[in-house]
């Protein structure tokens, strides 16, 4: 039996992350069930189940996409030698780039409040958020012991105010699907280069 790549157990776990957004845009998370999950991924529920244990999951696995893609922007932006204000203008554009990136946005606003009723989706969503807080406070930290910014500069207030420029990214595409990535990333650097100057 031939060996089941990397590549495609990812291309498939896309396929059915994307296949629930089509039904979460379309119906919302309550009216979804795993059973249209399944019809529209045209998989058997057995193939779907490997992925995902339920629902939850998957809302989780749909909301994380941003932040995970917004923690691999930083962690790439180290060995890029970029500094914390291009980082900052490119993350926005890290989202934008996302499959489907308009319903993503969408739906993590949805989940979001869907997390603060359900804790087993909030913490799943929590954790989610810390990596990405992780991945910012080592990055600020780096800038601190290079001068980049000044060395009173808390590592841990900044990586929150950050997530707060790129939450409120995902908040405002979600509203605003005319809002670019690149106009949104140019304001943010504006500020954060602003407030980091040495």
């Amino acid at each position: 039996m031939p060996r089941v790549t990397d590549a495609y157990l990812s291309e498939r776990r896309e396929h059915i992350l994307s296949s629930a957004a089509t039904c979460f845009v379309r119906e919302g998370f309550h009216r979804t069930s795993m059973r249209d999950v399944i019809t529209e991924a045209g998989l058997s529920p057995g193939a779907v189940y490997r992925y995902f244990r339920g629902k939850r999951d998957i809302i989780a696995a749909i909301s994380l996409g941003a932040v995970t893609a917004v923690s691999e922007a930083v962690r790439a932006s180290v060995g890029r030698e970029q500094s914390l204000p291009d980082l900052v203008a490119g993350l926005p554009a890290a989202i934008e780039a996302l499959d489907r990136a308009d319903d993503r946005t969408r739906l993590a606003v949805q989940a979001w409040g869907e997390a603060l009723r359900d804790p087993v989706l909030g913490e799943a969503l929590h954790g989610g958020v810390e990596g990405v807080l992780a991945a910012l406070r080592e990055r600020v930290d780096l800038a601190r012991t290079t001068g980049e910014v000044p060395e009173d500069v808390d590592p841990h207030a900044v990586a929150r105010v950050v997530l707060g420029i790129v939450q409120g990214f995902i908040l405002q595409r979600a509203w605003d699907p005319g809002l670019t990535a690149a106009d949104y990333g140019r304001g943010a650097a504006a500020v954060v280069g602003g407030l980091l100057a040495p």
